[in-house]
């Protein structure tokens, strides 16, 4: 089922006559200085047609978010762009807080509550002294009409409502008064406040199936500070700890001040239960190291009690009580730092530790191997590459799939010898099929996130090169961006030195991320590949389809080549024949070949 009601999203837009915040609900957004747009921007400057806004369903989160196009879904861009967080974009995912501007004195922003804790929404700007928008502090929301955005109770609730200048200064009944709710001396939330974020995550939590936790967290040396040192330290100190604890957490976490000496932390997105372990190892861990305050290190010591959804109760009071229930057991065992009243294994470690171990087994026992899919220039019937692909035949399971294999071999830096055998096998096959006369085409080997980032990885690729006798420019490396956004200047570096030993470099899964112009041309690439996503949802006059136009002419535009992946059917083919894109990858034309297959397909060549 689809998440669509999981949050909100809004657009907050500044223009020569109006400030308006828009609550986001339709499939798509027509924008542009024309009244026949659904959001119309009141400016000479803007294109009648200047962009359009559409919505598109992460599979991966099972969730909706909104994207932004230059022009219009006919392909029309506009006269002087758009610039997202002041980088030019012909498209890009939004994400919440991204500011947009309009190549003109029209702004906006984009805010959504499907990524935190589904609470405050921060939407009112003001423009500055140089025309741009200015954040306010998260007190005020105003939007077109009435409208509740969030499930706040009592005084919490807030409405949207009608806003232009002429309405900056609010009135009181207007203003959620935020300090009722914090904590003076920390600034965190307070328990009032914990109470009612808690009663989000559990509304949102029985509508997605995911765990809550409640973590209390007691510093019982405490008392002894303040006896020792006096209130002013001891003050000092739980500022301290509150700064310390809101850096370790995520950005939907919730830490507040729980009364006296005491905190709590609500975790309102949990996958698995052994997260709470880790969380809690890692709260015991800042906290254990010592603090310095006005001159004196001190040390503390913590207890914790923790509860969970929906295991320890179905509502507010119930977890609220079993939590502190579990802390109060926990000080009278003295049990100082225990995150969970089970056994101190870490299930992932032992999970992990297994899985070194089959995988390393799986190595040695050359249980591996690589199948090759063709990429076809559909123009010429060519074959314009081929892409290695690893596979794991185990003994007592059969295939397993790489989906389940290379994270755990990621997370266990196998990856770094596996990753080696893969691409020293690719070369040597390649190398093989050139000697026996059949046309010589480049062959692809994916690089993980860690490979990439480990310190020798030029010097390997060198090193298989000189042994397997493969040209340089026989071998194509592909990236994620997801693996490029880890350290982006450690990936421009070592692209290039890679760009030196003469090895193409390909962007895969393109379209995922937020697709930036900026790093595009910044560093090495020599072909795009559009991710599977997009072509396998493409349809005759689809959304997807004026965004997949948008990313070729993107890359034709760098003058990269472009390869559409996943393609399947042939009514794919041909519209991606419409826009332009000529190299394909997919099961139309082939599906994963073993070697000696996949000489008899390079032998065929061209195919179409």
């Amino acid at each position: 089922m689809v998440n669509s009601q999981a949050g909100s999203h809004i657009l907050v837009i500044e223009d020569e006559k109006y400030r308006r915040t828009i609550s986001l609900e339709e499939a798509t957004y027509s924008m542009g200085r024309h009244k026949s747009n659904a959001i119309v921007l009141n400016s000479k400057q803007a294109s009648r047609k200047h962009a359009t806004l559409i919505r598109r369903l992460n599979t991966k989160t099972n969730s909706y978010s909104y994207w932004i196009l230059d022009g219009d879904l006919e392909g029309n861009k506009s006269v002087n762009g758009v610039f997202v967080n002041g980088e030019k974009c012909l498209v890009k995912e939004l994400k919440n807080g991204d500011l947009i501007n309009f190549g003109c004195n029209v702004n906006a922003s984009y805010h959504c509550t499907t990524n935190g804790s589904d609470t405050f929404i921060n939407i009112e700007r003001f423009r500055n002294g140089n025309g741009t928008l200015n954040e306010r502090t998260i007190g005020e929301v105003t939007a077109v009409k009435p409208r509740e955005i969030t499930s706040f109770k009592s005084t919490l609730r807030a409405t949207l409502t009608l806003s232009d200048d002429r309405q900056d200064n609010l009135s009181s009944k207007e203003t959620i008064q935020e300090q009722a709710f914090r904590d003076p001396l920390t600034d965190l939330p307070n328990r009032t406040l914990f109470h009612e974020y808690l009663s989000i995550a559990l509304s949102n939590a029985k509508r997605n199936q995911n765990l809550v936790g409640v973590v209390l967290l007691d510093l019982d040396s405490f008392k002894q500070i303040n006896d020792g040192f006096g209130y002013p330290i001891g003050d000092q100190l739980l500022k301290c700890c509150a700064d310390r604890l809101n850096s370790c957490f995520r950005s939907g976490d919730i830490v507040a001040r729980w009364g006296g000496d005491e905190f709590a932390i609500l975790l309102p997105r949990i996958s698995h239960i052994e997260d709470v372990s880790k969380i809690g190892q890692r709260i015991l861990e800042i906290l254990q190291q010592p603090f310095e305050v006005s001159g004196q290190k001190l040390q503390l010591r913590s207890q914790m009690g923790v509860a969970l959804y929906p295991q320890d109760g179905q509502d507010v009071s119930t977890i609220v009580e079993q939590a502190t229930a579990n802390l109060r057991q926990n000080k009278e065992r003295k049990i100082d730092g225990s995150a969970s009243q089970g056994s101190t294994v870490d299930p992932k470690a032992a999970q992990l530790f297994k899985a070194k171990n089959v995988l390393s087994q799986a190595l040695v026992q050359e249980e591996f191997s690589l199948c090759y899919q063709p990429q076809v220039n559909i123009s010429s019937g060519e074959i314009h590459g081929m892409e290695a692909l690893l596979r794991w035949k185990h003994p007592r399971f059969g295939q397993v799939s790489p989906s389940k294999f290379i994270p755990l071999a990621e997370e266990t830096d196998l990856i770094i010898p596996i990753g080696k055998w893969v691409l020293k096998t690719a070369c040597i096959q390649n190398q093989a099929w050139q000697k026996i006369g059949l046309p010589a085409v480049p062959v692809s080997v994916n690089l993980s996130p860690r490979q990439l980032q480990h310190p020798d990885l030029v010097k390997m690729v060198g090193q298989v090169l000189d042994e397997t006798g493969l040209a340089p420019h026989w071998l194509e490396l592909e990236i994620t961006e997801a693996a490029l956004m880890q350290d982006l200047e450690l990936a421009r570096k070592v692209m290039r030195e890679l760009q030196q030993l003469g090895v193409s470099i390909s962007m895969d899964d393109f379209g995922i991320g937020c697709s930036s112009l900026g790093y595009l041309k910044q560093l090495p690439f020599h072909t795009l590949k559009i991710a599977q996503s997009f072509v396998r949802e493409l349809k005759d006059d689809s959304q997807d389809a004026a965004l997949l136009s948008a990313l070729i002419t993107l890359g034709r535009s760098l003058n990269l080549r472009v390869v559409a992946e996943g393609v399947e059917t042939e009514q794919q083919v041909e519209l991606l024949r419409s826009l332009h894109c000529e190299e394909m990858q997919g099961y139309r034309f082939s599906k994963p070949l073993q070697a000696e297959e996949a000489a008899k397909f390079l032998a065929l060549s061209p195919i179409v």
